[in-house]
């Protein structure tokens, strides 16, 4: 099973980065870093389309799986995977041989939060896949803030989580 890791945040190297670094070690995954892509704002006239979306898509179009990496801002996903996925439109419209291509590929994510764990959060996710005939395989987060006990437990169980719903060895 491919993986590739599609990292959206304001901070790449921040605490959410952290966590993927801890869990499925990106120095030998497929490591996509939103950060370092020119991703346009969808654009009904498509005066974006030589930006850098279409071919991260092609690239990303290899793999079976996609892990979402995102932070929580203010409980939903970075405005990096927002512009993401809002440029999924193109795939049903300009790019329709490419977005034929997201049927059957699994869709992951492991989102970070510091306060409050957001409700609702997953439904977009889920959503995305639905339409698209994706596969979602479900979320799992992780507490970025202080030492609570409570929080670092919850972590241990997500980082299980994580390895069971990937097929991986987590630490």
């Amino acid at each position: 099973m491919s993986q590739a890791i599609i990292f959206g945040s304001s901070r790449s190297f921040g605490k959410t980065r952290a966590v993927v670094d801890a869990l499925l070690s990106p120095s030998n995954t497929n490591f996509f870093d939103l950060n370092a892509y020119a991703i346009s704002p969808f654009d009904y006239d498509h005066a974006n389309r030589d930006d850098d979306f279409i071919p991260l898509i092609e690239k990303l179009l290899t793999f079976d799986t996609w892990i979402i990496a995102t932070p929580v801002y203010w409980y939903n996903m970075s405005t990096q995977h927002k512009l993401f996925f809002d440029r999924f439109s193109d795939l049903l419209t300009i790019r329709k041989d490419l977005g034929r291509q997201l049927k059957g590929k699994k869709l992951f994510v492991i989102a970070s939060f510091g306060d409050s764990y957001p409700q609702g959060f997953e439904d977009t996710f889920k959503q995305i896949c639905d339409y698209l005939g994706m596969r979602y395989l479900g979320s799992c987060f992780f507490y970025s803030g202080s030492a609570n006990q409570e929080y670092l437990t919850n972590n241990a169980t997500q980082a299980r989580l994580v390895g069971e719903r990937l097929s991986i060895t987590t630490p």
